[in-house]
């Protein structure tokens, strides 16, 4: 029985022994290899995923270096070469193709006029900017009346400057096609010779520049002097003299009252520089003066002229007696002529001259010696000094360059074989000695 019962025991003992061994529940740990499916954790390699993707994203990284364009920024530096290129290109290239019109028609012989305005935009012309609009909108009505009246071509520039000197606003347009100025912004100092210079510079690179049926007018205005050149500072006198020698430039300067000198010393004729003063009445010289500047110049081209050395001054070194005799009326018998011994008012001269006679207003017309002021409605009156004829009328004023119906300053320039008289309206009047006097009968 006990063996039995060992032996069943043994058997039950030795199973459960063996099913001790069979513990490699063990097994079941590493059944646990479903931890193992941990490794689905593992499976997070989708980090090692999201790896490969960062990897593939670095290989968009490559794409910076594959891009090359960082090797491309020398592209990109070469394309900023060609802007820079294109920014100055284009800008020679629109300077030639708008003049081109002007030298094609040149080349027919036609009488051909490049007007520069040059006009000073510092801040010192803030407080005058829509009075200086207005003064320039005058001119360009002015040079329009003249190019069309004389059928003279003409064609405009129009530069600014301050403290460098802007980009043409316009350059060798037809005068038909310039727009009024709406306005003028100021700021900076005056670059006034730089702005000269690239006036120059630009005008003289034009086709059909060196022919001689074409004409140069540089007119320049500020209110300043000179304080801000780089550019042409060193060479303008140089340049100035070099286009003026070719007998076909004519530049011109409205300046403050102490930049005269100054400009006389780059070879400026006195008669091309005119003061004004930045008053009310100053400004409204100045519109003056500058219509007397155009007229001048477009008169002396219809005399075959072309160029002027008394821009703002009376001239009539090109009028020819035919002209005057045949455009003025004479008017000798109508006047006595009496000479000026002693300085005297009007007044008491006319009536100590004339024993018996009474001073009539308007009667008297003055020798023009030194600058005046011509109000709009005084006569002039014009003497040829060979024969003594007097002549007088409108056409006068315009033999002289002299505004139609306008007040201007006038300087006496070169009046060759006449005298030029001025009639007087009022009673005082100081005559100078060793001068005439022109009175009507």
């Amino acid at each position: 029985m006990t063996t039995r019962t060992g032996t069943g025991k043994k058997t039950p003992t030795t199973a459960k022994k063996a099913a001790a061994n069979k513990k490699p529940a063990a097994p079941k740990k590493a059944a646990t290899p479903k931890k193992a499916a941990t490794p689905k954790k593992a499976a997070t390699p989708k980090k090692p995923a999201t790896k490969k993707t960062a990897a593939a994203k670095k290989p968009a990284a490559p794409k910076k270096p594959a891009t090359a364009k960082k090797p491309a920024a020398p592209k990109k530096a070469a394309t900023k070469k060609t802007a820079a290129t294109k920014k100055t290109a284009p800008a020679k290239q629109d300077l030639t193709k708008a003049a081109q019109v002007a030298a094609d028609i040149a080349k027919t012989g036609a009488i051909v006029n490049h007007i520069a305005l040059v006009v000073d935009r510092s801040g010192s012309m803030s407080s005058i900017r829509s009075k200086v609009v207005s003064v320039f909108n005058e001119q360009l009505a002015e040079i329009r009346k003249n190019s069309e009246s004389l059928a003279q071509q003409t064609f405009v520039s129009f530069y600014t400057f301050q403290s460098v000197v802007d980009k043409p606003r316009f350059f060798a347009k037809p005068i038909v096609d310039v727009a009024p100025l709406a306005s003028l912004q100021c700021t900076g100092s005056t670059a006034l010779l730089d702005g000269t210079g690239q006036a120059i510079v630009d005008l003289s690179a034009i086709p059909g520049a060196d022919l001689d049926n074409v004409s140069f007018l540089i007119l320049v205005l500020t209110d300043g002097e000179e304080n801000s050149s780089r550019k042409y500072k060193q060479k303008l006198k140089s340049m100035i003299h070099s286009v003026q020698a070719t007998g076909r430039w004519t530049l011109a300067f409205l300046v403050p009252p102490e930049g005269e000198s100054a400009l006389k010393r780059f070879g400026i004729p006195a008669g091309n520089i005119r003061a004004w003063e930045t008053s009310q009445t100053g400004i409204q010289q100045l519109g003056q003066t500058m219509q007397q500047g155009l007229q001048n110049f477009y008169q002396a081209r219809s005399k075959g002229q072309k160029a002027v050395v008394g821009v703002f001054t009376t001239d009539l070194s090109t009028v020819s007696t035919t002209e005057v005799t045949t455009t003025l009326t004479d008017a000798t018998a109508s006047f006595v002529v009496l000479s000026v011994t002693a300085d005297s008012d009007i007044r008491t001269f006319v009536e100590t001259a004339q024993p018996g006679s009474r001073y009539q207003k308007g009667s008297g017309y003055y020798e023009l010696t030194k600058p005046e002021l011509i109000q709009e409605y005084k006569e002039v009156a014009i003497v040829e000094k060979a024969t003594g004829k007097i002549y007088v009328g409108d056409d006068a004023r315009t033999l002289l360059g002299l505004p139609i119906a306008a007040r201007i300053k006038v300087r006496p320039g070169d009046h060759a074989g006449f005298s030029v008289y001025v009639q007087s309206t009022s009673v005082n009047r100081r005559l100078e000695a060793g001068t005439t006097l022109l009175y009507r009968k």
